[in-house]
């Protein structure tokens, strides 16, 4: 038991931390894209035997509750800009996905892109604030043919399938289970189109890419 104030900041301050704790592993993986190093082994370093660490692995970091804390306290933050900042660092994941792809293939303009998950939460039917929605648009101001699949969300979306069929890159926005089962890495090989490539932040098949081909891709699961 406790005051209606404190539950409240209880509440407040465990999302800013959860907020937070993502925003780190986001930035260190636009870094790791910057330095040619690889953010997953980067992490496994940090973490390994080490009782400090535990940093977190990538994702797109969003949802409603810890969105809308993160505003409110920064509204009222007396160090104003540093919740903020680490806002910056989750928001633009999206963005920094987006420009990996152009930078393995080139202008998307008519070429089709996968996007697998609306929800912003892994095997949930809630997309309020999902990232997955900003990278969708940010796709299509890329004039690519955006094709987007989701078995949870009640938002129509075209099935598996008919998603990654010639598919020249498949972005996993939501790990969901259905995505992180190897049968789908698996397809995805099979049906999109030669070497697509296969953007997973997550991990999902434990390859340790964040961008790679879907050839190299099942190569390094089937070798684990």
């Amino acid at each position: 038991q406790t005051t209606p104030v404190q539950a409240e900041l209880a509440k407040i301050w465990t999302n800013i931390l959860r907020y937070t704790n993502f925003a780190l592993p986001n930035l260190l993986m636009m870094d790791c894209e910057r330095s040619s190093a690889n953010v997953f082994e980067v992490i496994d370093l940090i973490n390994r035997d080490y009782p400090r660490g535990g940093i977190a692995k990538p994702g797109l970091t969003a949802g409603t509750c810890l969105r809308k804390d993160f505003a409110f306290s920064e509204e009222r933050s007396h160090a104003p800009g540093m919740l903020l900042a680490v806002s910056r660092v989750n928001e633009s994941v999206p963005l920094f996905l987006l420009e990996g792809v152009k930078r393995r293939l080139g202008a998307l303009a008519n070429r089709k892109v996968a996007v697998l998950g609306l929800a912003f939460k892994a095997d949930t039917d809630d997309e309020r604030d999902s990232l997955a929605h900003k990278l969708i648009r940010l796709l299509e101001r890329e004039l690519a043919d955006v094709a987007v699949h989701d078995p949870h969300v009640p938002t129509p979306t075209v099935p598996f399938q008919e998603a990654i069929d010639d598919a020249e890159a498949v972005v996993v926005a939501t790990n969901h289970s259905e995505f992180r089962d190897p049968l789908t890495l698996a397809a995805i090989a099979e049906r999109a189109s030669r070497d697509c490539l296969v953007v997973d932040p997550w991990n999902c098949w434990g390859a340790a890419q964040v961008f790679a081909y879907s050839s190299e891709l099942a190569a390094l699961v089937a070798s684990r």
